[in-house]
């Protein structure tokens, strides 16, 4: 073998190991700074603070609750973390909790529409040692109760928060409120407070740590972005806001070519999950269920009437909650009855 030839098979072993590792995963972190949030919208004309590839994971904070806001509330200055007035410097300075900051958008390589992603939540903790609740407009029993907020204070080391005496709410699964990609460029610039086929304010307190949420694809890249962390929630959420708070975590995105999808799915490592949207509970019901009748048969390859009277004996409907304007139910059915 001649030294020309050794030299050229040398340099191609050293391209190909460049291109593995260049297609390996990496971990990305994003901080939640001025620069890396957002508050409360969704536009297909945002520019990405990040861009991964399919596998990727991303180590991020989301940010929930302005000085601002907990100073109006009585809270000194002193005992309100740093890592607020570092992410809100700038922002307006009105008072207002801003629940919907979101962190975000990241781009995701190849992504285009037709195709749906995968979102495993690897990790999600609490990260600050305070947080807010309010009894609003949107509230179940709006009207009955005047409007008012609450500083909740968080017990990081117990993950519990003492709301009367006595009286302790466990802070063992926080969760995003918000997780979204953005609408067709068709809709424009909207609000992420409502939820839709592109995710945003689900309020889904089973979308925990250990959970996998599935969102279609709707521009290229996608545009991901997550926020309004929760502390705690009751399935409804029914006084219009669960315990909201900045947290930190873990995802990693994988993306599936041409696995379209109508609507977010979620698997926990025990159930499948589908959801329904609408101002009317009884059409989210419906809807939920036709989107968990149609995994039946995508998965398993059962007739559909047979898979609706599976669904009937063993699939369970929980409130998600009743306040965010379409109202959302989710459907879930275990994976131990599926045994092939």
């Amino acid at each position: 073998m001649t030294k020309h030839v050794v030299w050229g098979l040398c340099a191609l072993a050293i391209a190909a190991s460049a291109a593995a590792q260049d297609a390996a995963p990496k971990t990305h972190e994003i901080k939640a700074t001025p620069e890396t949030t957002f508050y409360r919208f969704l536009d297909a004309d945002a520019k990405p603070v990040l861009t991964i590839n399919s596998g990727d994971s991303i180590r991020l904070e989301t940010a929930t609750g302005t000085p601002a806001y907990f100073e109006r509330l009585g809270v000194p200055k002193d005992k309100i973390p740093a890592e607020l007035s570092a992410t809100f410097k700038g922002a307006d300075n009105d008072g207002a909790r801003r629940d919907h900051t979101l962190t975000g958008p990241i781009y995701v390589t190849g992504a285009e529409p037709g195709d749906s992603i995968e979102i495993r939540l690897r990790a999600i903790d609490l990260r600050v040692p305070i947080g807010g609740q309010g009894i609003g407009g949107n509230a179940a029993l709006a009207g009955e109760f005047q409007p008012r907020d609450k500083i909740i204070t968080i017990d990081l080391e117990n993950k519990t928060a003492e709301y009367q005496p006595g009286v302790v709410v466990a802070l063992t699964k926080p969760f995003w409120g918000s997780i979204a990609v953005v609408p067709p460029p068709s809709v424009g610039r909207i609000t992420d407070q409502r939820p839709g086929p592109w995710g945003a304010n689900m309020d889904n307190r089973d979308l925990i740590a250990g959970t996998t949420l599935y969102l279609p694809v709707f521009v290229r890249g996608a545009l991901l972005s997550i926020g309004d962390g929760h502390a705690a929630q009751g399935e409804g959420e029914v006084g219009g806001s669960a315990v909201e708070t900045s947290l930190k975590g873990e995802i990693q995105v994988v993306l599936h070519k041409g696995k379209t999808l109508k609507l977010p799915r979620a698997e926990t490592p025990t159930e499948y999950m589908t959801m329904g949207f609408n101002e009317d509970l009884d059409e989210a019901v419906k809807i939920a269920t036709r989107e968990m009748l149609d995994w039946i048969v995508e998965m398993k390859g059962i007739p559909r009437d047979e898979a609706y009277l599976l669904a009937s004996a063993a699939m369970d409907l929980r409130v998600t909650q009743v306040v965010d304007g379409a109202k959302g139910i989710h459907a879930v059915i275990p994976k131990s009855i599926f045994r092939k």
